[in-house]
């Protein structure tokens, strides 16, 4: 098995409707999203502890809130049905073809 391109360590996420769960990871692993264009496609596995590794696909989506400077985040195309733990870490695995 290849080594991942990155290990990210969740700081917090939370829903869109409709199109998945933004993953933000915490300040010093949330390098590892700057070098990829935004809206890049990554092959990811979510690492939850006492569960089961889960395969996903998630894009370099840009956080901007009131006052704060842009931050690079994971809109990740799964529905966990709430918000991710926040000791979940997430594997960039692969980086995927263009689809457009």
């Amino acid at each position: 098995m290849a080594e991942p391109l990155a290990t990210l360590v969740l700081e917090t996420s939370f829903r869109v409707p409709g199109l998945g769960v933004l993953a933000v990871p915490t300040g010093p692993t949330a390098a590892g999203l700057a070098a990829y264009a935004l809206h890049t496609a990554l092959a990811v596995t979510l690492l939850v502890e006492g569960q089961p590794p889960v395969a996903l696909t998630g894009t370099i989506e840009e956080l901007t809130r009131d006052g704060q400077p842009p931050r690079r985040a994971l809109l990740l195309d799964f529905d966990p049905g709430g918000p991710l733990p926040g000791s979940a870490r997430l594997q960039l695995e692969a980086i995927l073809p263009s689809l457009l």
